[in-house]
């Protein structure tokens, strides 16, 4: 019985949320930079 107003609640809120926060920014940061030279990461300090 709790289940249909949890299942409301999150198509209706926390949906619709994250797709506007996917939309407006990238968390992951998963754009393509066109001036990057490489997008390795050196593990051992060195720049």
């Amino acid at each position: 019985m709790t289940a249909v107003p949890l299942a409301l609640v999150y198509y209706l809120l926390v949906t619709p949320i994250g797709l506007v926060s996917r939309l407006v920014r990238d968390p992951l940061r998963r754009r393509k930079d066109p001036r990057a030279a490489s997008y390795w990461i050196r593990l051992d300090g060195a720049s």
